[in-house]
């Protein structure tokens, strides 16, 4: 009897043994299938098009990763401020290529907006005009004129008033000899700088 219950216990742990082991899931999440859908996807891709090289687009950025409560409120009304964004995304952010600047916003449309997304584009429309960041609304389709889109786009970014760097800063004078100095007393084996002048 005991041998027969042993071996039924054993069959059970074996069975057990056998299912197949998935990795345990700590939180209930998964990946979506796109970021994009089609239409979204279509006007990144024309809006890539129409600035060129000289800059770059980032899409669905959290709107508190560009703007940020005025530094002249106080402390409670600031923090009311970026509260206010958290959460929300702006569609597409142009930047310089150089050095990441934001320098305009575009809104993707749908052609009929709900009344939530209606709301949504009034907030962001007006925070960004409050940070004086252009913006630009586009309703999705299927198909965008280029040219139209790089005149409003340029334009646009033309409006920002900020210098626009096609290249980092470069080093300055000082910075240069200094990074000399570090670079030779890394190559000298007791890790002295060889002395100027001798």
């Amino acid at each position: 009897m005991v041998f027969a219950a042993g071996l039924v216990a054993a069959n059970v742990l074996f069975q057990l043994v056998r299912l197949p082991v998935r990795p345990r899931r700590v939180l209930a999440y998964q990946r979506r299938e796109s970021l994009l859908d089609f239409q979204e996807a279509l006007c990144l891709g024309t809006v890539e098009e129409a600035v060129g090289r000289e800059f770059r687009v980032f899409a669905r950025v959290a709107a508190g990763a560009v703007l940020a409560g005025d530094a002249e409120l106080g402390r409670r009304k600031r923090r009311s401020a970026d509260r206010a964004l958290a959460g929300r995304m702006l569609d597409l952010v142009v930047c310089s290529a150089a050095d990441a600047h934001p320098l305009c916003v575009v809104l993707m449309n749908p052609a009929q907006p709900s009344r939530q997304r209606r709301r949504e584009l009034g907030f962001l429309r007006e925070a960004c005009a409050d940070a004086g960041l252009p913006l630009l609304e586009l309703e999705l389709k299927d198909g965008y004129e280029l040219m139209a889109i790089r005149r409003d786009l340029l334009d646009a970014i033309e409006s920002a008033e900020v210098r626009i760097s096609t290249e980092p800063d470069p080093v300055a004078a000082d910075e240069e000899a200094l990074l000399a100095e570090l670079a030779a007393a890394m190559q000298e084996p007791n890790g002295r700088a060889p002395l100027r002048g001798r």
